[in-house]
């Protein structure tokens, strides 16, 4: 039996898995399904090429974890984040690494977004209502507490009896990370995945009408533009879209995770990180580079993260995601 390539897994096979999706939801973006596939298989979710473990993943992780998010789901996370946007800013620009504010506003919905869908995941799943902290406030006091209050049916609304924290990746992304203090002071780090392109605040405008009524209106009257022109730009812009998202699974703060483990795949150089769990300071990869013999060691994706000091790691693969999980660390604790 000839060797499956990587050439034939990246041109054939995810590709293929990856319209097996499209075809039961025909509005999911066909890049964002792509991405769903492949990090999974990269990151270790899915073990093999074989059919039969992509089905494992598709059915039993990926699909059961899956919501979709309209507008009215975008438009309450965009005003969420407006709440808090100058208490962000006020402390983004306090520090060396800058953004601006629409950066900022764009960053935290997307944020939002992941933590709307893990309301309906609760509410879907468990038939609990969540209550999230997006108020104005300490920020302080938002921190490793994304899930403020819960409310079981027939059971009054309480505070949580454990710390929730609420992740949310890029539908590309497969690592977490979080600094020493946001990891300890959580009982749980719950991963969602959500498929939103770079440009998901333009169609959200576009839909409102702010483009045509307000900027290119604006254009066209003080001739800056002529009609058409105006036309062509408005068509140009992509229209506001279903936003589809996942729920990958959690992690839970253990004295295990004060050490590290990782897997990867050594090329002739560069041995490259694809999983990892745990603890993790950059003077790590030297270790493994002696450990491994290689001149160079990368993570998969990002090939390094930026943080010196010391912060937690976990690829997808080292998520818990089985439902007895969740009963066991999750819905039975909250």
């Amino acid at each position: 039996m000839s060797k499956i390539t990587k050439k034939k897994i990246i041109e054939e096979i995810l590709p293929e898995f990856a319209e097996n999706i499209i075809k039961e939801y025909s509005d999911i973006d066909p890049k964002i399904a792509n991405e769903f596939v492949t990090r999974a298989y990269w990151s270790g979710v899915i073990r093999s090429h074989e059919k039969a473990d992509f089905l494992e993943w598709y059915n039993n992780n990926f699909k059961k974890n899956l919501f979709i998010l309209d507008q009215n789901d975008y438009s309450e996370a965009s005003i969420d984040a407006l709440k808090i946007l100058f208490s962000l800013a006020a402390s983004d620009f306090g520090s060396s690494k800058q953004r601006d504010l629409g950066q900022i506003w764009t960053d935290t919905i997307r944020g939002y977004l992941g933590e709307i869908i893990i309301r309906k995941l609760f509410k879907g799943k468990y038939n609990c209502d969540i209550f999230l902290g997006h108020e104005r406030g300490d920020l302080e006091n938002y921190v490793s507490k994304d899930i403020h209050e819960i409310e079981f049916k027939n059971q009054p609304r309480r505070k949580p009896k454990i710390k929730v924290s609420i992740k949310t990746l890029k539908s590309n992304g497969i690592w977490l990370d979080f600094g020493d203090k946001l990891y300890k002071n959580a009982d749980v780090h719950i991963a969602c995945c959500v498929g939103v392109n770079i440009n998901h605040l333009f169609s959200y405008f576009k839909n409102l009408s702010v483009f045509r009524d307000k900027i290119i209106k604006d254009g066209i009257d003080k001739k800056f533009i002529t009609e058409d022109e105006g036309n062509k730009i408005y068509e140009e812009i992509p229209s506001f879209a279903k936003i589809y998202g996942y729920v990958p699974g959690f992690v839970i703060k253990k004295k295990e995770y004060d050490n590290y483990n990782y897997k990867g795949t050594k090329g002739r150089i560069i041995f490259n990180i694809k999983e990892w769990s745990g603890k993790y300071h950059f003077s790590y990869l030297d270790e493994i580079k002696k450990k491994e013999c290689a001149k160079k060691v990368e993570f998969f994706q990002i090939k390094e993260f930026k943080k010196k000091e010391n912060i937690y790691v976990f690829g997808l693969s080292s998520l818990m995601y089985t439902d007895q999980d969740w009963k066991d660390y999750i819905t039975n604790k909250i």
